[in-house]
């Protein structure tokens, strides 16, 4: 899809890292903010804790989407914009939906419990919680219905009220998955773009100011953060331009360089932004204009900043590299169900915020990654619901030889690839235990077994192709086989054939096929009855790419 093949940073995997752990920090800090909203919140508040959650308010996030945007590029310049899509339905879809039916309804019946409700009509407290918040907002805010209500009177509640609905933290996921699929061509048009900039002048790289402080200024009034997505245009224009900037740096280099060059002069003139807003806390500075764009400049120099030292750092990529990105996902979506539920019971500890807030941050990073470690990681099911791949190398899955013959037929339909990839080629299949060449026939494709691993059957013989439904053919062995028949290119997808179908000596049956590619080193088959729906899948690896590839899928985790 590129003139550039995508490639994993270390820098940028650890920048998501860091903004991933610092969410407990973050958000244990929220239970003492005066400053709405959290899901539990104790009786006595800190303007401290205002500060640092404000503080770190201003970038997080905003980094989350940077770092998003260039890991679409990246995404679908390996698997195109098809196969990107279901990647991300995948990494995102699935452990939204696992999160928002599994790990919402206790923080929502907690937040209830506390005198809080926060749904997607807007921000409601209890009588008693008002004067707390009266520290950022003089007049108050609505007042929270009584809630008395058990666990269990309010589960079926939170599946068919909507006000009762939440999906808290994960509105961040529900936010990319949506700008995914909103994006998905104006990104893919940017990235198979054959423009390379030149020279780029350093104010290019702070030109994204002027938008954001727009946004703040003229749209954050009106829409000043609740996250229901359809009714939140500030957050969507804002995070849509920090998106859009982490696409522009992988996309030009030349831009990450010219980043990493004012990373100085971007940390000061995100200092002196901040300077301006804790004046505007102490009351010094009273203009909103001023504080909305403030907040724009201090929010983009702050990620401008991070990017630039982190692309100078010497970061390494050891074993505890690879264990925390992988973790990142996992534990982003984990990591607010400890927090609301172990601090709905720290707020009631007869001690101070301080060892309060160190309490909850200790205990909320233990026990996520205790689940994450012993109950997530090690099982399949488990790891793909909170958007992780298996942990098995892609070739070293173990198959029984009639087994290996006849995984050629099970595979995968679906992803497409870079522009300029080709099939043609040996592959490996069922783990190994089969090499098929896939070859130019015509304008089709078409390949035979020309390898098996164990090429003779429980007597010693060679495997042969014995449940052929022609008895003449029953002889034949099967390497050499011809396998894979009339694939033709797809119409409306690029890395993609049709049409063609795959015969399994194994059962002696013939399906019809389709083949995709999803990167340069993985071919994805479907051998399928009537509807492709009905079939089953596996897939194929290029020989001579395996150690590489099963090195990235055992050191490094995927995009988030």
């Amino acid at each position: 899809m590129s003139n550039r093949p995508a490639a994993r940073r270390v820098d940028v995997d650890w920048l998501r890292v860091f903004a991933t752990y610092l969410l407990f920090p973050f958000h244990a800090a929220m239970v003492f903010n005066p400053a709405p909203f959290y899901h539990v919140r104790n009786a006595d508040l800190s303007t401290g804790m205002l500060v640092f959650a404000g503080f770190i308010s201003l970038w997080h996030m905003p980094l989350f989407f940077l770092l998003a945007g260039w890991s679409i590029v990246a995404s679908l310049r390996a698997r195109g914009t098809d196969g990107f899509v279901r990647e991300r339905l995948l990494r995102l879809g699935v452990p939204l939906l696992v999160g928002c039916v599994f790990l919402m309804p206790p923080i929502k019946y907690l937040e209830l419990a506390s005198g809080l409700d926060a749904n997607y009509r807007g921000l409601f407290v209890s009588p008693a919680l008002q004067d707390g918040f009266r520290q950022v907002i003089p007049g108050g805010l609505p007042v929270a219905a009584p809630f008395h209500e058990t666990f269990l009177q309010f589960l079926p509640t939170f599946y068919t009220h909507l006000d009762r609905f939440t999906w808290a933290h994960l509105w961040f996921v529900t936010y990319l998955l949506t700008f995914t699929l909103l994006y998905r061509r104006i990104i893919a048009a940017i990235v198979t773009r054959t423009y390379e900039l030149g020279t780029v002048s350093p104010r290019w790289i702070y030109a994204p100011i002027v938008p954001l402080a727009l946004v703040q200024i003229f749209l954050r009034p009106h829409w000043p953060g609740l996250q229901n997505l359809y009714d939140d245009w500030a957050n969507v224009a804002y995070y849509t331009i920090f998106l859009f900037g982490g696409v522009a740096l992988a996309r030009h280099p030349v831009l990450e360089d010219r980043v990493a060059d004012e990373r100085w002069r971007a940390l000061g003139i995100a200092l002196a932004s901040v300077l301006v807003l804790l004046f505007a806390v102490l009351g010094v500075v009273t203009s909103p204009v001023v504080v909305l764009a403030g907040s724009a400049v201090a929010g983009w120099c702050f990620v401008l900043a991070l990017v630039g030292f982190a692309r100078r750092w010497p970061f390494s990529d050891g074993p505890v590299f690879a264990y925390l990105v992988e973790s990142a996902l996992p534990v982003y979506i984990l990591h607010q169900l400890a927090i609301v539920v172990l601090g709905y019971w720290v707020v009631g500890l007869p001690l101070g915020i301080a060892p309060k807030f160190t309490l909850l941050v200790v205990l909320s990073l233990a026990a996520t990654l205790a689940v994450y470690h012993w109950v997530i990681r090690p099982l399949v099911p488990l790891r793909l619901a909170f958007g992780m791949r298996p942990r098995a190398c892609p070739l070293r899955v173990p198959a029984r030889p009639r087994e290996a013959v006849t995984a050629v037929v099970l595979v995968l339909a679906g992803a497409t690839t870079a522009l300029g990839a080709t099939p043609v080629g040996r592959w490996y299949a069922d783990g190994g235990a089969a090499q098929v060449e896939l070859r130019a026939c015509a304008r089709a494709l078409c390949g035979e077994v020309v390898w098996l691993r164990s090429p003779f059957d429980e007597n010693g013989c060679l495997m042969r192709d014995r449940w052929n439904p022609d008895p003449a053919l029953r002889e034949r062995t099967v390497v050499g086989l011809e396998i894979v028949r009339d694939l033709l290119p797809a119409t409306d997808s690029v890395g993609a054939w049709t049409g063609g179908t795959i015969y399994d000596p194994g059962s002696g049956r013939t399906y019809r096929a389709s083949l995709a590619l999803d990167g340069n080193d993985r071919a994805l088959l479907r051998g399928y009855v009537g509807l492709p729906i009905i079939g089953r899948t596996t897939t194929w690896v290029r020989v001579g790419s395996e150690e590489r590839l099963c090195r990235a899928a055992q050191g490094h985790g995927d995009e988030q």
